[in-house]
């Protein structure tokens, strides 16, 4: 549910078609809107797009919805999804649990994309192998997949709607860096500072 032009939606998609999964694609924006990445992935007979609108039939009889960041949880889709029993997911916390990987987690309102890479370069000076994901412009999540033998760990810059898909999966990151909070994504979130808050403190929630 959104493939936008950024590249991770592509990257998700294509890997999920690569593997042999039926796939529905649709977003919002229209198929001109989104030519570049469409034209990336036509060459897959087993993806399916419905652009420029969703239709409330493409949320049931699915094994799970995988949903863009900033898509609200109270979107009527995504609660017909629900009313389906259908599991909602976002990349970052799919690649989290499927690969077993160590995982760092980096999040804040501010500073996180720089202490992300910087954690990133530092520890590609070593001799363990590092994967860098997350909230990166252009990289698939699940593209990471391929790369996530066990010898590796990932660092992932977390905005707070992946945190939010960490939450309803119940994991958290093994080792969390939370930078700094500040006011923001409101309207997202309805002016409420406490709900922002909350999706944030999963970085640390499930660590047991």
């Amino acid at each position: 549910m959104g493939l936008g032009l950024l590249g991770r939606g592509v990257g998700d998609a294509k890997y999920l078609a690569e593997y042999g999964a039926e796939l529905i694609v649709t977003d919002l924006k229209t198929r001109e809107q989104l030519a570049e990445s469409v034209t990336k992935l036509q060459k897959f007979p087993n993806i399916q797009f419905i652009l420029g609108e969703h239709r409330l039939e493409d949320f049931k009889d699915r094994d799970f919805i995988l949903k863009a960041a900033g898509i609200p949880l109270d979107s009527p889709y995504i609660a017909e999804a629900k009313k389906h029993n259908i599991p909602i997911r976002m990349s970052a916390d799919l690649f989290a649990e499927i690969s077993g990987i160590p995982i760092i987690g980096i999040t804040g309102t501010r500073g996180k994309s720089t202490v992300a890479h910087m954690i990133y370069e530092i520890l590609k000076t070593s001799d363990k192998p590092v994967l860098l994901g997350g909230n990166i412009r252009g990289v698939s999540n699940l593209s990471l997949l391929k790369e996530a033998t066990p010898e590796y760990t990932a660092v992932l810059e977390l905005d707070s709607w992946q945190l939010q898909g960490f939450g309803k999966a119940k994991i958290s990151p093994h080792v969390a860096v939370f930078t700094t909070f500040y006011s923001d994504h409101l309207n997202y979130y309805h002016d409420d500072l406490d709900a922002y808050l909350a999706d944030k403190a999963n970085i640390f929630l499930n660590q047991g």
